[in-house]
């Protein structure tokens, strides 16, 4: 039985064995990484806080959503380069494998730093779009042009890490993240306890970590003698598979993107229920803060799930396909079960970890409740996506999300909630974010139903003619 049990914990097959229980043991190192990725902002916001005012607080606060649209983007291009290698490993196939990783980590170095610069020089244009109030503006485009300069390496480890995951291995990213966020945290004391450079000293902190957690990948990458394939320098070149990692990636990164932009448009529209009230927006913040662990719980599972599926693809197991598509969604019910259950009891303690009013932990509790409870919609949206991205079909969730999350978001901001009194609230502001899960995950559910029998049977015959 212990034999079992160890051997389970060491195999990185994701063809064989019992898939019920490997998609867990991938998902949650994957779910405890993003948590330390998502400590940098916390703790940032705890420091600045408490070492230079409210002020400053705010104005990180006011970046969040922009830094979030970045991040899932960025991630989201990253999933291509894990489905192809998972892909090419289930099929037996090193040298598309190493083309992959090699293909991957160059173009994560040319487009973090394109992107980077751009950012720099934009960053003012961006606050402005957003509609960054004038007191916290200032040191709002400070901070976000020095957290431009680490998009490099945000870039490097969000493909590293995939890469690794790719490859079963979902604990050495979380490795680096740990001790990358304990450098944030020490580095953060020093600049703005010690030094007193306040929003700058923050974010330089956060590049640093950055820089650290993409070094750490980039050594596993290079040196493990687990890993399928290792990353070698001189091999960095662009081959012709990037275009299979761009195919899904792209559509995944924009989907991120679409995902996301209506965000900024809620942040917006919640200056206009009761201008001025900093309760109501440091609560909205602090709810956003811990929403972020919920994502970070249930999108583990379904990338987890994702790289199961494209694994099995390559091998052309079709059994385990359809076992893995089941599985995870087992996983994330569990798990959207179990975040219910905390913020139910315990919504107070953990929001006072970021705010203190009363009046804050109220307005956070009002976002929480809708998003807590309701949890179970926005993973199903997000595992039917990453299901169909494990299909290869990774354009239809995007042309959803588009429609269903960004463009009928945004057109519900401007006509039901702006002109309709009795929706200009908190509460039907956030109900946005349900509404739309629920449609989306409707039409995620029509194309899976159309698309898998479709896919299996592909599969199949291939098998056949193969044999």
């Amino acid at each position: 039985m212990l034999k079992s049990i160890r051997n389970l914990f060491k195999s990185r097959d994701m063809t064989t064995g019992n898939l019920f229980a490997k998609i867990i043991l991938l998902a949650i190192p994957a779910m405890l990484a993003t948590m330390a990725q998502l400590l940098y902002t916390t703790i940032d916001l705890a420091t600045v806080s408490a070492g230079d005012g409210a002020e400053s607080m705010g104005a990180i606060a006011s970046n969040t959503a922009l830094i979030n649209l970045i991040i899932v983007v960025f991630t989201g291009t990253s999933l291509g380069a894990n489905v192809i290698l998972s892909e090419a490993m289930g099929a037996g196939n090193k040298e598309k494998a190493s083309n992959v990783l090699h293909s991957s980590m160059l173009f994560a170095l040319v487009s973090g730093i394109f992107v980077g610069v751009l950012g720099f020089f934009i960053s003012d244009n961006l606050l402005e779009l957003m509609g960054t109030e004038e007191h916290y503006f200032a040191k709002a485009a400070l901070y976000l042009r020095i957290y431009f300069c680490g998009l490099p390496f945000l870039m490097l480890f969000n493909y590293a890490a995939q890469l690794l995951r790719a490859q079963g291995d979902s604990r050495s990213p979380f490795l680096a993240l740990l001790i990358s966020g304990l450098v944030n945290v020490g580095f953060d004391f020093l600049f703005v306890f010690s030094m007193h450079m306040g929003v700058a000293g923050v974010a330089l902190a956060t590049i640093i970590a950055e820089a650290i957690s993409a070094l750490i990948c980039i050594l596993f990458l290079i040196f493990s003698k687990k890993n399928y394939v290792n990353l070698s320098l001189k091999k960095l070149k662009i081959h012709s598979e990037l275009l299979e990692v761009l195919k899904i990636g792209l559509p995944a990164g924009l989907q991120g993107f679409f995902f996301s932009l209506p965000n900024v448009f809620i942040q917006s529209s919640l200056y206009t229920i009761d201008p001025g009230n900093v309760n109501l927006e440091n609560g909205a913040t602090a709810s956003g803060n811990v929403e972020g662990y919920f994502y970070a719980i249930c999108d583990a599972i379904a990338v987890s799930t994702m790289t199961f599926i494209a694994a099995n693809i390559g091998a052309k197991k079709k059994e385990n396909i359809k076992k893995c598509a089941f599985y995870g969604l087992i996983w994330g019910a569990i798990f959207c079960a179990i975040i219910a259950v905390v913020i139910l009891l315990f919504h107070r303690p953990i929001l006072s970890l970021f705010v203190k009013e009363k009046e804050a932990i109220d307005a956070g509790y009002t976002r929480l409740s809708i998003m807590a409870y309701l949890y179970f919609f926005d993973f199903t949206m997000a595992y039917t996506a990453a299901v169909l991205r494990g299909l290869k079909r990774s354009k239809f969730p995007m042309f959803t999300t588009l429609i269903c999350c960004t463009v009928l978001r945004i057109v519900l901001i401007l006509t039901v909630f702006n002109n309709v009194e009795v929706f200009h609230t908190v509460f039907w502001l956030y109900m946005l974010f349900p509404i739309t899960w629920v449609i989306a995950t409707t039409c995620n559910c029509i194309a899976l139903a159309v698309f898998m029998p479709k896919d299996l049977k592909k599969l199949e015959l291939s098998e056949h003619t193969r044999e």
